[in-house]
């Protein structure tokens, strides 16, 4: 349920004065001042173009400008996926933006790198008083935290959940998923929605990430308790197979199916579920899909809720930054509850600042209630060099069980052995 007009136009108002609000706070605190707000500011921005997320983010930015008219602001849209690798070239050549938005597993790949023996990123610590860092979710925080360092001031969260149709449930005579959902249950209604062009789920099946939250339910971790690779322990196999039989032996996912494919396919109304994240559901809400989120199911053979990785996200300032004050002033600015409020409402980005969870507006939007609900019941992705390795050697492990050239175990034993060598 999208707000009111007029609550966004009052937010949106908010946003300005309390841009004008920060600086004072700031002030106060001993971090910046009006007088040190200057100079001019790059920003690498990693939303997706054109995006309602880019939009708010764009709103928010110019409402800091008018408080700030003395300093300039330049934003850049980088391709999420390839930013980091940009920002490592651009950075050790020395033009690295003043301030981007990093993925807490991305800071585990961008933390360790060196430039003539200094971090490519600014300890923020220094930069911010016990007070100012009591106002977030302690585990979102942490997330920005490598070793000791503060890499980034956290902004946001996200997660994967269950989206449907409900038209396809309602013509289909299925009640709609809830929170006693077994995987059993998903998979026969998936199975009762499968015919002609219609099918009951597409998910893209050589895709890590949302892979991720069926290991867990089946007992599976990425890392152990002391962060040694761990993609081979104990069900994670069984959920690979799984995984890959949804397309392969049942034939409710179709074949091929990527992320780009999955949307379209639900957005066409041909596909009665998918597993996606709240940063598409604008898009579907806006294609008027009548379309309902609930938390994944629960895993029939054990007993356990699929559980996603909770991803955090937040801004980084460069250590190379000529104007560190005025990009650590509109970094705080970014994740200020106005700013993170407008964010959640408009965009359905799911807010970190501890005060917001139970916010009445937020906890009213039972699309954005649910997604939290989801969050609380997931696992925080690791800020590591390990995570950020994941992505490229699980996909290769995943296509091999695929094409049947080795067993889920046999692949993942292998893509173990792999993460191990690529830790040392």
């Amino acid at each position: 349920m999208a707000p009111a007009k007029s609550s966004l136009s009052i937010i949106l108002t908010l946003l300005v004065l309390s841009a004008g609000c920060l600086s004072d706070s700031l002030d106060d605190s001993g971090v910046t001042s009006t007088e040190e707000v200057s100079g001019n500011l790059v920003i690498w921005s990693t939303y997706e173009s054109d995006s309602k997320e880019e939009e708010a983010f764009l709103d928010s930015v110019s409402a800091w400008q008018k408080i700030h008219p003395e300093v300039e602001v330049e934003v850049t849209s980088k391709p999420f996926y390839q930013a980091v690798q940009a920002y490592k070239i651009a950075a050790l050549g020395g033009e690295a933006p003043d301030l981007m938005r990093f993925s807490n597993d991305q800071l585990g790949s961008i933390a360790p790198v060196r430039d003539r023996g200094n971090p490519l990123l600014e300890d923020l610590r220094p930069w911010l008083t016990p007070a100012q860092r009591s106002v977030w979710d302690p585990i979102a925080l942490e997330s920005m935290r490598y070793d000791d360092a503060l890499m980034a001031i956290p902004v946001s969260q996200d997660c994967v959940s269950l989206f449907f149709n409900r038209a396809l449930f309602d013509e289909a005579g299925i009640n709609y998923p809830d929170e006693n959902w077994t995987t059993a249950d998903f998979l026969s209604a998936a199975q009762d929605m499968t015919f002609g062009e219609q099918v009951g789920l597409s998910i893209p099946t050589k895709d890590p990430f949302r892979w991720f939250s069926l290991n867990s339910g089946y007992g599976g971790s990425l890392f152990t308790a002391n962060g040694e690779a761990n993609l081979d322990g104990n069900g994670s196999a069984d959920a690979l197979r799984f995984w890959l039989d949804l397309e392969l032996k049942h034939e409710i996912v179709p074949t091929g199916t990527n992320v780009e494919t999955m949307k379209q396919q639900f957005l066409s109304g041909k596909a009665a579920m998918i597993i996606d994240g709240p940063w598409h559901w604008p898009t579907y809400t806006a294609a008027r899909l009548d379309v309902g989120q609930a938390l994944l199911p629960i895993v029939e053979e054990t007993g356990l809720r699929m559980s996603p990785m909770v991803g955090y996200k937040g801004w980084a300032v460069s250590k190379q930054s000529p104007n560190k004050e005025s990009a650590i002033s509109l970094a705080l600015y970014l994740s200020s509850s106005e700013v993170v409020k407008y964010a959640a409402l408009e965009t359905m980005t799911m807010p970190v600042l501890s005060n917001l969870y139970d916010d009445p507006d937020i906890h009213s939007d039972v699309a954005l209630r649910g997604f939290i609900a989801q969050a609380r019941l997931g696992f925080p992705a690791p800020t590591s060099k390990g995570m950020s390795a994941i992505y490229d050697i699980l996909p290769t492990a995943i296509e091999n069980s695929y094409v049947g050239e080795m067993s889920t175990q046999a692949a993942l034993t292998a893509a173990n052995q792999e993460l191990k060598e690529e830790m040392r």
